[in-house]
C-alpha cells in the first residue's frame, strides 16, 4: 500500500507559496488511483516527492509510506518506486532489448532475463522487437516499451505522470488498459496525475482533484 499522510507542498522562494496543502492518500496494491488538475497546481511535484526527486527552492511536509516503511529519508534508488513519465523516455542509443534489461534484478540469470523479455512483448503484441532501437518505434510503441521497463524493475509502487498525452487519440485507450493490465498482475499501488480527464476511467477509487488542496 502507498499511503500520503498530511501532505504539504510549498515553493519557499522568491515567494512562499503553497501549492497542496494536507493532502491524505491510501492506495492499495493492484489499485490505480487517477489524480487531476491543470499545469501549475503541483501534480509533477507531487511525482517527484514520492520518488524522492527533491526541487530547489522547494519544500514538503508530512509522511510517505509504502508497505508499512517510511520512505522520507530513504534515497530514490532505494524505495523501489517505478517511474513512467510523459514522453517515455527511452535510452536513445539503447535497442528495446538493452532498454528492458535496464533496472532489471542483477540477480536474475541473463537467460531468466531474455525469458522475460520475450513474454512481456508478446503480452504487448511487440513480438521480435527486441533488436529495434527507440527511433524506428511509434510513439505508442516507445509508451509500451516504457510501460514494460518500469513494471519489469518490479517496483514496489508505480507512479505515472501524464504518460498518456504525448499518444494519438487512437492509441490512448488501448494503452490505458495495457497499463491497467500489467498493474493489476504486478499486484502494486498505482498514481496517476494528468489533466487528462479521460484517465479517469481507469481510477479505482473516485478521482481526486488537486486543486481542492490548494490554498
Amino acid at each position: 500500500m502507498l499511503e500520503l499522510k498530511n501532505i504539504t507542498l510549498k515553493w519557499i522562494s522568491p515567494v512562499e507559496k503553497i501549492l497542496i496543502e494536507n493532502l491524505n492518500i491510501k492506495i492499495e496494491n493492484s489499485e490505480i488511483l487517477c489524480v487531476f488538475g491543470e499545469s501549475g497546481v503541483g501534480k509533477s511535484s507531487l511525482i517527484n516527492v514520492i520518488s524522492g526527486v527533491h526541487e530547489e527552492n522547494f519544500s514538503f511536509e508530512g509522511e510517505i509510506r509504502l508497505n508499512g516503511k517510511n520512505l522520507n529519508n530513504t534515497p530514490t534508488e532505494k524505495r523501489k518506486i517505478g517511474l513512467l513519465l510523459q514522453d517515455g523516455t527511452l535510452f536513445p542509443h539503447l535497442t528495446v532489448e538493452q532498454n528492458l534489461f535496464f533496472g532489471m534484478k542483477k540477480s536474475l540469470k541473463r537467460s531468466e532475463k531474455n525469458n522475460l523479455i520475450i513474454e512481456y512483448l508478446d503480452k504487448a503484441n511487440m513480438s521480435g522487437f527486441q533488436d529495434r532501437y527507440p527511433n524506428s518505434l511509434s510513439g505508442g510503441q516507445k509508451a509500451r516499451i516504457a510501460c514494460l521497463r518500469a513494471i519489469l524493475s518490479e517496483p514496489d509502487a508505480l507512479l505515472l505522470d501524464e504518460p498518456f498525452s504525448s499518444l494519438d487519440p487512437s492509441q490512448r485507450d488501448s494503452f490505458r488498459q495495457f497499463v491497467v493490465k500489467h498493474v493489476k498482475k504486478a499486484n502494486i499501488p498505482c498514481l496517476l496525475v494528468t489533466h487528462d480527464e479521460g484517465d479517469k476511467v481507469i481510477s479505482d477509487k473516485t478521482p481526486l482533484n488537486l486543486t481542492l488542496f490548494q490554498k
